[in-house]
């Protein structure tokens, strides 16, 4: 039996990622530091080793590495969810066990991908992990741009009945997917994966978002949701836009790129993404010293 609850899911968390050095090894102390500052610009939780975290490019004893050390620098100041999805399901098992002993407040995992896998064969990647750890509280990581996987409340619903499985990270634009879903399965918690659709995702029933551009700009999330909650909508669409235009800017150039350097302009070198990515250009690196340099507004 699972022992969080939905509202423990209710924040701003940063997807977070993973600093590294010229020579593609991971760079700890830098990670240690950008959590600190991101906590003081109002990150609420840390999600590592997602795609922002580069985690399938990540050794297994790296993912372990990066979760031990978010935590260490978090302190208990903040909750952290370890992305433990990978292709085979004992790495998975041995991932979460390793998070959640660590001190994670729950697990999250893509599904099985490259092979054509049935989707009686997917439920059970996710049954066989919480088989194998019955205590895990499990989000399904729903991002079928990158898995060629889409959940929705009927493929899914073995999977969301289950009551390890707390919640689902919808990074899809299928916001009625995500609705429905809330609607069959309530108590599960809805989590925005997209930054430009947080307003939209609100409004249909999400209560957290887990975002890329949340790692430089974090208070345009809280200003998003204030609105919101407020009821204030006009002024919430404003902020939406400013994280809009952010997104944007940020997709031209590489979004996972685009993060990294934006802290090494702001002072902590986070180095960039291991090949097959490639480093921003030069045109990239002005574009971005250029948003860096507006307000937020």
């Amino acid at each position: 039996m699972v022992n969080v609850k939905p509202e423990q899911f209710q924040k701003i968390w940063s997807a977070l990622i993973t600093p590294t050095r010229e020579d593609e090894s991971v760079n700890y102390e830098a990670l240690e530091r950008i959590v600190e500052l991101q906590l003081q610009d109002g990150a609420e939780g840390f999600y590592c080793c997602g795609s922002s975290g580069e985690g399938l490019l990540l050794s297994l004893e790296e993912r372990k590495q990066v979760v031990e050390h978010v935590l260490k620098a978090v302190d208990g100041r903040a909750p952290v969810v370890a992305h433990v999805g990978t292709i085979r399901t004992r790495e998975v098992i041995d991932l979460a066990d390793h998070a959640m002993s660590a001190g994670a407040l729950a697990v999250s995992m893509i599904p099985p991908y490259y092979y054509k896998f049935s989707m009686d064969e997917i439920m059970g990647y996710y049954e066989d992990v919480i088989r194998a750890l019955p205590n895990v509280p499990a989000i399904v990581y729903n991002i079928p741009q990158f898995t060629g996987v889409e959940f929705n409340k009927d493929n899914a619903g073995r999977l969301l009945a289950n009551e390890n499985i707390v919640g689902i990270k919808h990074t899809s634009n299928n916001l009625y997917a995500m609705e429905r879903m809330g609607q069959a399965f309530p108590g599960k918690a809805l989590i925005n994966g997209f930054d430009e659709q947080l307003l939209g995702a609100l409004s249909m029933g999400s209560i957290a978002t887990i975002g890329t551009t949340v790692n430089l700009f974090a208070p345009l999330f809280h200003r998003v949701r204030d609105a919101f909650d407020r009821g204030d909508i006009a002024e919430a669409y404003r902020w939406q836009h400013a994280i809009n235009m952010r997104v944007e800017a940020t997709v031209k150039v590489g979004i996972f790129n685009a993060m990294k350097y934006g802290w090494t302009l702001r002072g902590v070198d986070c180095g960039f993404c291991r090949a097959p990515f490639k480093p921003l250009d030069e045109a990239a690196r002005k574009a971005m010293a250029d948003l860096m340099a507006m307000p937020l507004e």
